[in-house]
């Protein structure tokens, strides 16, 4: 046998490792290349969504390089943000005051809520 075999034969089980440890890194090496490569197009979506968004009218033949600069038209008007007002209510609701001191059961506050007129 050679000096090569011998080696093989008593280093069977690191080469093995070896070989397992390389096909894990090409693995490795091929998820992170999708994932990156996919990230890359998903930003080119949203740049060219963020594009025409900002954008008042756009060529139909138009290229990235054709595209026209953003545009902003005149600004939105919206009211508070949700947490804005969540956070306000629930504010308001801690410093309310405490109810009667009868303990009413829980079914009959049930019962009263759903007899209530909605909106009140």
């Amino acid at each position: 046998m050679t000096e090569f075999g011998a080696w093989i034969q008593t280093n069977w089980f690191k080469l093995g490792i070896l070989v397992l440890l390389s096909a894990i890194l090409a693995t490795i090496v091929w998820f992170a290349r999708n994932i990156l490569r996919t990230l890359r197009a998903s930003q080119e979506q949203v740049g060219a969504l963020l594009r025409l968004s900002f954008s008042d009218v756009i060529p139909v033949q138009a290229t990235e390089t054709e595209l026209p600069a953003p545009v902003l038209s005149e600004p939105l008007q919206h009211g508070p943000s949700p947490l804005v007002v969540f956070a306000g209510n629930l504010f308001r609701w801690f410093q309310a005051p405490m109810g009667s001191g009868s303990v009413a059961a829980p079914w009959r506050k049930v019962l009263r809520w759903l007899q209530a007129p909605a909106g009140s």
